[in-house]
């Protein structure tokens, strides 16, 4: 991953768990030679205190933590206003000077920076197979956030059809259906089979130190449908209640919820192990040196990208939802 100083720099944005692996591998994959730069929301150093080990390792030569939480959402003008100032102030260079930029997240505000520079991008999936249901994403947010989500949808952030997004980089056996097409395909299962062993471990260290064990009979991976304006927490606990009184009664968990789901599952699956620790499912194959090769999801994304090592059980869906 060596670069020249005076090289031209690729810019990448990511917000969650699962666009920050997917940005990294991306960058590894079609930009290995180049500079790259990184930008997080200031809120992800509660989730991943270690994110300068992106710059220390040289996976991105620049990181730099976007103010989300100093936006206020107020009025429409003031969003955009701000967006583009606090955009300047965080970037160490104007964004028309960047070869390439690549948005992850694209309905959040960074995004709002973009358009009004005029400068064209290309957009990653929020997750495994969300890009056909961008209504739903906006839904999500809406609830929680009426303006945001009446912003991003009006443009078209959720599903790239904002004329400036130029491509789309998506996995697309997700999406359920034909793709638009400037949508390019990318598996984020498959860019991890590919990385070198030792490239791949060190991708893996950013997020797992340490190898883990388990002499469970399945894993579990969990939702944040409260969080999401999908229902209220006592309704997600009695999803999972329903869950571990029916087809998983008996089963011995290894429990990894969501990097922002919060529940205590121990009192739900009193048999469960938990893995607390935050990061994205897709590195299960490769942290988890022991253990279930069966994976139990209600509402995950991760199993879309899991398909090659686990047997998927879907409970209660007829296919792996969000």
């Amino acid at each position: 991953m060596r670069t020249t100083q005076g090289e031209r720099t690729v810019l990448y944005h990511a917000v969650s768990s699962y666009q920050l692996l997917e940005a990294i591998l991306h960058r590894l994959r079609c930009h290995p030679g180049e500079r790259a730069a990184l930008v997080l929301p200031d809120f992800i150093t509660e989730k991943y205190p270690q994110y300068g080990k992106l710059r220390e390792r040289g996976f991105f030569q620049e990181v730099s933590l976007f103010p989300y939480l100093r936006l206020p959402h107020q009025s429409r003008d003031q969003v955009y206003r701000d967006a583009l100032r606090l955009c300047r102030e965080t970037l160490p260079r104007p964004l028309s000077r960047y070869e390439k930029i690549y948005v992850a997240g694209a309905h959040f505000y960074f995004s709002l920076a973009l358009l009004q520079e005029g400068i064209p991008f290309t957009m990653l999936e929020d997750a495994a197979g969300m890009l056909a249901r961008g209504r739903e994403l906006y839904e999500n947010l809406a609830q929680r956030y009426p303006l945001h989500g009446e912003i991003a949808w009006e443009a078209g952030l959720f599903t790239g059809e904002n004329p400036l997004i130029r491509e789309v980089i998506c996995l697309k056996e997700a999406q359920g259906g034909t793709v638009p097409s400037k949508c390019r395909d990318f598996s984020v299962e498959i860019a991890l089979e590919r990385l070198d062993p030792k490239t791949r471990k060190a991708v893996a260290g950013l997020f797992v130190p340490w190898p883990l064990w388990s002499r469970a009979e399945g894993i579990l991976l969990t939702q944040h449908l409260a969080q999401l304006g999908r229902g209220t927490w006592e309704g997600q606990r009695q999803v999972y209640r329903q869950l571990a009184q029916g087809p998983l009664r008996g089963v011995r968990l290894l429990v990894k919820p969501h990097p922002d789901d919060r529940m205590d599952y121990r009192e739900i699956f009193p048999r469960c192990r938990v893995l607390r620790r935050p990061f994205p499912a897709e590195l299960l194959p490769y942290v988890l040196k022991k253990g279930p090769r069966v994976v139990y999801t209600w509402d995950s994304t991760s199993c879309q990208n899991l398909k090659r090592h686990y047997t998927i059980v879907t409970l209660g869906r007829d296919r792996c939802g969000t």
